[in-house]
């Protein structure tokens, strides 16, 4: 049988909405950690957010910075007989390292500076969590409007803009397109009405911008739902808030 491993992620159990939780309250309340949102989205950090459709997408950059950060908050009780949460991490994660007693803060950076399963791993929890924040698309349109406003107000990137200073709109790629047909469960976020039968699930413009180009928004599958065609071309280039309603996993008689 071939190898699949590359279709799915491995769920380790390990606080995963601990560091959704933190995420979906910075993003919430972004007024309350300008400076921390600032090292992970400002200055040059917002070339990043430009970049079209990578697969590691800005909410897995914005995710892999607050992780890590998280994580090595607790580099300096390496020495401390309680476990803490890095502890937690380097075991859960099968990361090799020396025990609590043997490792301080200077030796713990050096270790993990040429341990390559260390980063892997910092990548595996990311992709977890990114799972997890991915289906909240409440959460991805602020997420994506705290984006667009680096975006607005940045000098870089003229490659990536119109003469107006929003982004190009680009092809959206077929692995974009899967996947907010799937986690949209092909249905139009905005009426509910299912597209599955009624339309070509590559026809790009039915794949719409949470918050628009014209707004500063980004070419980032995080940035994208599906919309039927009458509720794609009534929305057009307004900035609009996505619909609140999700579907039901148990079904009301």
């Amino acid at each position: 049988m071939a190898d699949k491993s590359k279709y799915y992620y491995e769920a380790r159990g390990f606080s995963v909405y601990y560091f959704a939780n933190a995420a979906f309250n910075i993003v919430r309340d972004s007024h309350l950690y300008i400076r921390g949102i600032e090292e992970m989205l400002g200055d040059m950090r917002t070339l990043a957010l430009m970049r079209p459709f990578h697969k590691f997408t800005n909410l897995h950059n914005f995710l892999s910075d607050l992780i890590r950060e998280i994580v090595e908050g607790d580099v300096g009780q390496l020495d401390e007989s309680e476990p803490r949460l890095l502890v937690q991490f380097l075991s859960t994660y099968d990361v090799p390292f020396s025990s609590a007693d043997d490792m301080d803060e200077e030796k713990f950076y050096d270790f993990t500076s040429g341990c390559d399963r260390y980063h892997d791993a910092l990548d595996e929890l990311t992709d977890e969590v990114f799972h997890v924040l991915f289906n909240d698309v409440m959460f991805l349109e602020r997420f994506n409007r705290l984006c667009a406003s680096y975006i607005e107000n940045s000098g870089f990137g003229s490659e990536h803009r119109t003469k107006t200073g929003t982004l190009k709109r680009l092809a959206i790629p077929t692995w974009a397109r899967r996947a907010i047909f799937h986690r949209d469960k092909g249905e139009c976020r905005q009426c509910k009405k299912s597209v599955a039968a009624t339309i070509n699930q590559i026809e790009t413009e039915r794949y719409d911008h949470i918050v628009p180009l014209a707004a500063f928004g980004s070419n980032d599958v995080t940035n994208l739902q599906l919309l039927c065609e009458p509720c794609n071309g009534s929305k057009s280039a307004q900035l609009l808030s996505v619909s609140a309603l999700y579907p039901k996993a148990i079904l009301p008689r």
